[in-house]
């Protein structure tokens, strides 16, 4: 453990500890012999199998686990008046595009509901430090989870200007090469199955970061509590989608040139490349750090009463108007 730096009066409080981020920072941390891991996913099989690795890998440390839902507010309380939490790390979220798009409700109460109870709770109890992380869909977004994540990107800006305690941080992620959520296990599982791999477009572009760039954002953040506001991946690569499906081909030795490959139509709801800042945002750079500091050039107005119009619409499957309050909430 020589020139690792512990975290052994830490108290880490992980949410969607069971996706591919959250195993990630629960693994990551878990190295670093914090005082306690508190593990949230609503996910039963995926929080049991992270349990059993934890259990092999990492039995001296701590662990506090459970399988419920972010928008669960009296459970949130339990957790923060049981639980000395010093730290927060919100991965649970709804992720998937073309999913979301078709369930909007669940994408607004889960991922802006969900971030909302959290933020609040942790500045409640005076949390040190919250990281909740974002997308880069939620740059001038075109569908329903980019715009719920801008959301959460706005309603933490607002909470930065009367948060005294609690250092608020948004992390602004694009893709993790090789996550469950990404291109590469969709493309391995096709040719497995040795069907055509499917592209949307052959112009397709996205920027991509490891996953070990992820634990080294998130360490960062850890070691220097006095950040806040909005940060981004410092390093990212760009790819085209066509060259991911050319890697993925050769690591299982196929040719690629020979290998049927499809190009379907990009959907409305999908950009041929994203952005990870905005034209209305500036960026600072940040010495010897693995993150960029965002911050808007312009103020921006946020409006919670229609926020929390949107969410009760969201519960309440009025599905047409809590689509168009969050489009509304997202139109700056």
């Amino acid at each position: 453990m020589n020139g690792i730096s512990l975290l052994t009066n830490e108290t880490l409080l992980i949410t969607g500890a069971a996706g591919s981020i959250g195993r990630e920072l629960v693994l990551g941390f878990a190295f670093k012999k914090p005082k306690r891991l508190i593990l949230v996913d609503i996910s039963e099989t995926g929080l049991h199998s992270l349990l059993e690795e934890l259990t092999v890998k990492f039995s001296e440390v701590t662990v506090s686990y459970f399988v419920e839902s972010v928008c669960n507010a009296d459970f949130l309380n339990h957790l923060f008046v049981n639980f000395k939490i010093t730290s927060v790390f919100h991965a649970a979220a709804y992720k998937h595009v073309s999913l979301m798009q078709e369930n909007t409700c669940a994408a607004i109460t889960t991922n802006i509901l969900g971030a909302q109870l959290l933020i609040d709770s942790s500045i409640k109890y005076k949390v040190n430090q919250v990281v909740v992380i974002s997308t880069d869909k939620a740059v001038s977004p075109v569908n329903t989870m980019g715009r719920t994540k801008k959301v959460v990107e706005s309603y933490l800006n607002f909470r930065l200007k009367d948060c005294v305690n609690t250092k608020l941080i948004a992390l602004r992620l694009c893709n993790v090469y090789g996550s469950a959520g990404s291109v590469v296990p969709v493309f391995k599982k096709r040719i497995e199955q040795n069907l055509p791999i499917e592209i949307k477009d052959k112009n397709l572009v996205r920027d991509f970061i490891s996953s070990t760039q992820v634990l080294e954002m998130f360490n960062y953040l850890l070691a220097n509590k006095e950040l806040e506001g909005l940060f981004i991946p410092k390093k990212t690569e760009k790819k085209a989608i066509t060259q991911i499906a050319t890697e993925v081909l050769h690591a299982f030795a196929v040719d690629a040139k020979s290998y049927p490959i499809v190009f379907t139509k990009l959907p409305k709801i999908e950009k041929l490349e994203e952005k990870l800042w905005s034209s209305t945002e500036s960026r600072k750079n940040i010495e010897n750090s693995p993150l960029v500091a965002v911050e808007n050039t312009t103020d921006i107005l946020f409006d919670l009463q229609i926020m929390q119009e949107c969410i009760a619409a969201a519960q309440n499957y009025s599905i047409e108007n809590a689509q168009n309050k969050l489009v509304v909430l997202t139109s700056a």
